[in-house]
């Protein structure tokens, strides 16, 4: 891959003005902006107080926002989305550069200095997204839109709305001039989704400029009242599921379709093995990562989830045959207790009246970190119990990255930080997706997933966070989002 290392100075405002992509949409006019990012917002107590002729940071977090969604980054152009990032962090006076692993493929990478007296605090999140072809967006995907107590857009959730939060705080931090005992870096990347041109690529040719003793990364989460009315929970992920694809072959004879075969099919042997996969459960568990949050969850359900929650977290790692039935109803409870797998891509003729040679599926599974992906490509073997269909091992990027160790300090700011919500719980967890901390924590860095924008258990199991449709998240908590990063941030630097 190429490397395009851009340095920028004072200069790069006007050479970048002039050199938009012709294939990335261009940033929101001065109207869309103010629609998401003037809504004024009461200081912390004890925070720093922005002047009058800059914006505050809730005002500037929702008009980075804005902005990196006008961006469509699902095929890369993460450069364009990130130059007025630069600028904006350059007008400040901190000094950024975007360093490109490929053409367009650009992350950025900003350090504010602080004493030397601790290790540096890195930040990261990315600004790639994932495509929105054939989903059915009631709202413009690419575009900002604030309707029905919700702010719609593609990255709004992931991770553009994480994104803009680390570039406001960083901004109010220089703007400042906070005294900091350690450097805060922050590392905005390209890639994250598809991996390779983003922090893989970093580690390999620039780990110096990212090197640190913490990482604050999206993963964790903010858990609000599905009606809104107040914040429950705040989750820290300090461990992962293991993403791995598996390729499901069956070869065929090919030929006209006025002649299809009467011995073997291979998409009905296809077909078949497909269903077995999503028919098959794993062995249900309850590892100590996740048994905080049944915990909580036990808090907020009514039965029979309560008791099989309240049962299962005396038990753990054991879960009863009739407890995991009852989990298994809700879907993210039944993915912190299960490895899962799913069908997500098929393919077979490229044409409708040829016969296919092969039939292919691919199967993403999310793994228990105490399972590896070899165990699983047996276990989906037996399942399938059909020679004829092969199933292969897809390459991934990053190994299986250990349990990053629950720092005191850590969480005491996040529970200082989350002390502005009354009654709200703290507790580690494991994300049940797949973030860049397992890259660094298999690097050696300690990183802890956080969120700065509260949803709720209901918007993700609709599926209205990230990767769904009309991805959004309420508009109510959003400025407490930010000052929620803020506080943890300081608490950590100083």
């Amino acid at each position: 891959m190429r490397l395009s290392s851009i340095v920028l100075g004072c200069c790069l405002a006007a050479a970048c003005a002039s050199a938009a992509s012709p294939t990335s949409p261009s940033s929101p006019s001065a109207s869309e902006v103010s629609a998401v990012g003037s809504r004024p917002a009461a200081e912390t107590a004890g925070s720093p107080r922005a002047s009058s002729s800059v914006p505050t940071l809730e005002a500037e977090r929702r008009a980075i926002l804005a902005e990196l969604i006008s961006f469509d980054t699902s095929h890369g152009h993460e450069t364009d989305a990130l130059e007025p990032i630069a600028r904006r962090l350059e007008d400040a006076g901190v000094h950024a550069e975007l360093l490109e692993a490929g053409p367009g493929r650009g992350n950025l990478i900003a350090r504010l200095k602080g004493s030397g007296a601790k290790k540096p605090l890195l930040l990261m999140a990315h600004v790639d997204v994932v495509p929105v072809a054939g989903q059915p967006w009631t709202v413009p995907p690419f575009r900002a839109t604030e309707a029905d107590g919700f702010l719609y857009g593609r990255g709004v959730s992931d991770d553009k709305g994480m994104a803009s939060a680390i570039i406001a705080i960083a901004l109010e931090l220089a703007r400042t001039h906070a005294v900091l005992k350690r450097d805060v870096i922050v590392m905005l990347t390209a890639g994250e989704e598809t991996g390779g041109v983003g922090l893989p690529w970093l580690l390999e040719h620039h780990r110096e400029l990212i090197d640190a003793e913490l990482a604050l990364d999206e993963g964790g989460d903010i858990v609000g009242a599905d009606d809104q009315s107040r914040i429950d929970a705040v989750e820290v992920s300090a461990t992962e599921k293991i993403t791995q694809n598996y390729r499901l072959v069956v070869k065929g004879h090919g030929g006209h379709s006025s002649l299809p075969p009467t011995d073997t099919d291979p998409t009905a042997m296809l077909a078949r093995a497909v269903e077995r996969v999503a028919a098959h459960r794993f062995a249900p568990r309850a590892l100590p990562a996740v048994k905080d949050q049944l915990a909580f969850r036990a808090t907020r359900e009514q039965p029979p989830v309560r008791g099989a929650l309240e049962r299962i977290v005396t038990s753990a790692p054991k879960v009863t045959p009739g407890d995991e039935r009852i989990l298994s109803a809700d879907r993210y409870l039944n993915a912190l207790i299960h490895t899962t797998c799913v069908t997500t891509m098929l393919q077979a003729s490229p044409q409708a009246n040829m016969l296919p040679t092969t039939a292919e599926a691919v199967v993403n599974c999310r793994i228990l970190p105490d399972e590896t992906p070899a165990q699983v490509q047996a276990t989906l073997d037996r399942t399938i119990g059909d020679p004829a269909v092969t199933v292969t091992l897809e390459p991934r990027v990053g190994g299986v990255a250990p349990l990053t160790e629950i720092d005191a300090s850590v969480m005491d700011a996040v529970r200082n930080a989350a002390a502005r919500w009354s009654g709200a719980v703290v507790y580690p967890t494991m994300l049940i997706g797949s973030s860049d901390s397992r890259l660094l924590r298999a690097a050696g860095i300690r990183s802890y997933g956080l969120y700065a924008s509260p949803t709720s258990f209901a918007e993700d199991t609709a599926g209205r966070t990230a990767h769904g449709p009309d991805e959004r998240v309420p508009t109510k908590w959003l400025d407490d989002g930010v000052r929620f990063l803020r506080d943890v941030v300081v608490n950590l630097a100083r």
